[in-house]
């Protein structure tokens, strides 16, 4: 597979966008309202260390998979007990992406369709995908970006101009700092997971330019989130905006403008839908070649068929209690968990640091 450094920063953007950019907005602000842009900006220069960490721990074997290295730095059984971590991760955060895709879709435009259709559809959608290899799904990011990023720019110009300006100098004079940093803490666990992209090797290598090129694509990422969330909060205002679940989709469907414009967002939610898609095949590739190291399975694609019907199942019992699915997705403990997994690379670069400089032998 022929790449570039510049192909893993558009590569990235695809994948860390996708979710976010749809799912957080409601949930900052309702919970930190006018100081929203704090929690932002903090996840992003937390990222900037996950990223750096990242690129280090890659760079160690840059002709390696991390996934084969892995073990020289923090021994045989950990890794592969952390490989089967990283895998249960993926099989848990699709099936909340299938849960939360159908829940919105279906509440929007299939609403007397059952959820388990659904579940079943996105699903095999994604499997499929997965199926044609890594490849496939660098090459669907590749032809979306400039599409995604365009309809970003739309989207920010086009409402900008029934926001309410007036708002701003709340931004400034409205701020409490442990619930900005509870806030931070909870905006990384939807936007550090910088460590997937350490699955990328050897089919797209570590170079020289990939640090500039994943850092440029964390500021894109946080930038496009930052303001999306402002525009959002100037137009809804924090309380009435804390009580809309989708702000993105009712700006769009709440536009005073007719025709094409008025009538955009099946248009919008097609290429959000397309990178979610695009988000959760390569997660299910990462968890089939992380099971695959561990249980020396050589066939990639029943085990990709195995987790993905995993997480058909799994959001079908997230569908069963909708209430209990929504507060779990909210819960301190599944931030905490999702920070702790983003957070991997951090480990492994101490761990490597101390036994090269204290330990009998050095990691190879």
């Amino acid at each position: 597979m022929r790449t570039t450094s510049y192909q893993v920063f558009r590569f990235a953007c695809i994948y860390m966008l996708s979710v976010p950019i749809a799912f957080l907005i409601a949930p900052l602000i309702s919970s930190s309202g006018y100081q929203g842009w704090i929690a932002i900006l903090a996840g992003g220069a937390f990222n900037m260390i996950l990223i750096a960490c990242t690129v280090h721990l890659g760079k160690m074997a840059p002709k390696q998979a991390w996934l084969e290295f892995g073990e020289r730095i923090v021994g045989k059984w950990l890794h592969r007990c952390i490989l089967i971590v990283i895998a249960f991760w993926c099989v848990y955060y699709i099936a909340l992406d299938l849960e939360q895709f159908t829940l919105f879709y279906g509440s929007v435009y299939m609403r007397e369709t059952p959820p388990w259709f659904l579940h079943v559809l996105v699903g095999l959608v994604i499997i499929i995908t997965c199926h044609r290899g890594l490849s496939t799904v660098v090459y669907l990011a590749d032809g979306f970006f400039i599409i995604s990023i365009l309809a970003i720019v739309f989207f920010l110009s086009v409402f900008s101009a029934d926001a309410d300006f007036h708002m701003f100098p709340a931004l400034i004079t409205h701020h409490k700092l442990g619930l900005a940093l509870k806030d931070s803490f909870s905006t990384v666990s939807w936007i550090g997971e910088w460590f997937i992209f350490l699955f990328i090797v050897p089919e797209l290598k570590f170079e020289k330019k990939i640090l500039s090129n994943l850092l440029l694509g964390n500021l894109l990422v946080t930038v496009s989130i930052l303001f999306t969330w402002l525009i959002c909060l100037l137009n809804f205002g924090p309380h009435f905006g804390a009580q809309i679940k989708y702000p993105v989709l009712e700006l769009i469907r709440g536009t005073s403008y007719t025709g094409l414009l008025g009538n955009s967002d099946p248009l919008l939610i097609g290429l959000w839908s397309t990178s979610m898609f695009i988000h959760d095949s390569f997660l299910l590739y990462v968890g089939s070649v992380c099971l695959a190291k561990v249980t020396r399975f050589s066939n990639q694609k029943v085990i990709i068929t195995l987790l993905g019907s995993s997480a058909i199942v799994t959001a079908y019992q997230f569908a069963r209690d909708v209430a209990q699915f929504q507060k779990d997705l909210n819960a301190l403990s599944l931030g905490m968990f999702w920070v702790l997994v983003d957070s991997l690379p951090i480990y492994y670069v101490l761990i490597a640091w101390v036994r090269n400089h204290f330990g009998k032998k050095s990691i190879p």
